[in-house]
């Protein structure tokens, strides 16, 4: 019985030492692969949420050449821009903000927290704060998982610097899926956009472009939104379109959310104050 035992502890110690992340020198390139941080299975409006599981991280770097991107297009900020999306599309079919009931992220009074990162619901939205630099994205998904959808989050960056970058989520299939697309900001001004596969790596479809619609360093707050409609992108930043662009790779319905990924600031902090999604 005591040869079973030893037999199965010495098992699961080699099982678990093969998922946990290498250490890794400071990369030249962005590290795409990530952490999923999976939530709830159930819907937005229910009083009792089944709280998630974690799972093991899954690193490695931009290796693969990046694909054809589309040039952006820089327009000046305007208070109101006709272009916004936010204008025209009426109620949104899913709301997350510091008013929101229920528990959409399933995190209400139970923190999640790895060797990253730190997600916790606060009064002021979804906090989250790095632990570390380097340790990938960390992401937060929500219940709805449409097709083709409008996702906009608002964001309050709180402490960041150099290319410490946040974003959304979307169409990410599971709560414990690494298949997703991934549109970000960084603090010093670009913006980015990934696309990770099922093994958890990643691919440029938008390498960092400079965007002078966000708002640069911490204590500001900035608003990106993405325009999905099967395998055409529209991003816009505050409000105003930057590109657009094709990519159909991944064309199944998926959950949406937010991440955050530390790259100069162990202590980089986001809060996203505001989640909207509009079915399309």
């Amino acid at each position: 019985m005591r040869k079973i035992l030893f037999i199965t502890l010495i098992m699961v110690m080699i099982l678990t030492s093969c998922n946990l992340p290498a250490s890794n020198a400071t990369p030249a390139v962005d590290v795409i692969a990530t952490r999923v941080a999976g939530t709830l299975a159930a819907s937005q409006t229910a009083a009792a949420l089944v709280q998630p599981t974690s799972s093991l991280p899954t690193l490695s770097l931009e290796t693969a050449t990046p694909e054809p991107t589309a040039t952006a297009t820089v327009t000046p900020t305007a208070t109101v821009n006709p272009s916004d999306p936010k204008l025209t599309l009426g109620s949104p079919d899913f709301t997350f903000n510091s008013a929101t009931s229920g528990n959409p992220f399933g995190l209400t009074g139970n923190p999640y927290e790895d060797n990253s990162i730190i997600i916790s619901h606060q009064v002021g939205g979804l906090n989250f704060k790095s632990k570390t630099i380097n340790g990938g994205k960390r992401w937060r998904l929500s219940a709805p998982s449409p097709t083709n959808f409008y996702l906009e989050g608002t964001f309050n960056i709180i402490t960041c610097s150099d290319r410490d970058n946040y974003g959304l989520a979307m169409r990410v299939p599971t709560y414990t899926s690494t298949l997703g697309y991934f549109v970000g900001l960084s603090c010093d001004g670009s913006y980015i956009i990934d696309r990770i596969d099922e093994a958890g790596n990643g691919v440029n479809l938008v390498s960092w472009t400079a965007d002078t619609n966000i708002k640069t360093g911490s204590g500001q707050v900035n608003r990106l939104g993405v325009m999905l409609i099967n395998d055409s992108f529209k991003i816009y930043i505050n409000g105003v379109k930057v590109t657009e662009f094709t990519d159909g790779t991944i064309t199944t319905p998926g959950h949406g959310g937010a991440y955050i990924s530390a790259r100069g600031n162990p202590n980089f902090t986001v809060e996203l104050q505001e989640l909207l999604e509009w079915d399309q």
